[in-house]
């Protein structure tokens, strides 16, 4: 599936209001979605996280992170997490919208934020706070013979969740839900 097609898939379907009030919880959170094309088709870029982090240590995830008191709204916190941790400059991020807010189980809400890079952005691969950067390719993500369902025990409850395989472990929990999410809206 082409990038244009994946955008206009996404426009039809998703909320693309803006975000203007941030809130205030501490848990409160935002994602950045960065869609490429990659030989004429569409693909997430997806990050690493080092395995010494505290929180989340060698999760599969998109670039993001808790919203900052000077953040203008979880947009800009989102593109200010991207450049970071990927050092991809705002100029080569373009946002297309949003999806819903999703709320952990480890007590965060994360809004996802959907934004093509420009064909010229470049980012590390590497740096304090991510291990890897990759990408997938979408269509791959929508294969659902690609997923796996898992039981996960989590507060004294067991749970299903879907998980997929990367080249540098497994999507899966809060990221793998906002992936699927996002597949809904697009396939």
């Amino acid at each position: 599936m082409k990038l244009s097609d994946v955008i206009a898939r996404f426009h039809i379907h998703a909320d693309t209001t803006s975000d203007h009030q941030p809130h205030t919880s501490v848990r409160d959170s935002a994602i950045l979605l960065p869609l490429i094309e990659e030989h004429g088709e569409a693909a997430l870029l997806f990050c690493k996280r080092p395995a010494y982090l505290a929180h989340h240590p060698s999760q599969i995830c998109f670039p993001g992170g808790k919203v900052e008191p000077s953040d203008k709204s979880k947009t800009h916190t989102a593109v200010r997490e991207t450049q970071e941790e990927l050092g991809i400059e705002s100029q080569y991020i373009n946002t297309i919208g949003q999806l819903n807010e999703h709320n952990t189980l480890t007590g965060f809400c994360i809004r996802p934020i959907v934004a093509t890079l420009e064909k010229h952005a470049i980012w590390h691969t590497k740096s304090a706070e991510v291990d890897h950067a990759f990408t997938i390719k979408l269509s791959h993500l929508i294969d659902h013979n690609n997923w796996q369902t898992m039981h996960v025990e989590y507060a004294g409850k067991s749970r299903q969740m879907d998980g997929f395989l990367t080249p540098y472990g497994l999507l899966w929990g809060a990221t793998a839900s906002v992936v699927k999410n996002f597949v809904k809206l697009v396939e």
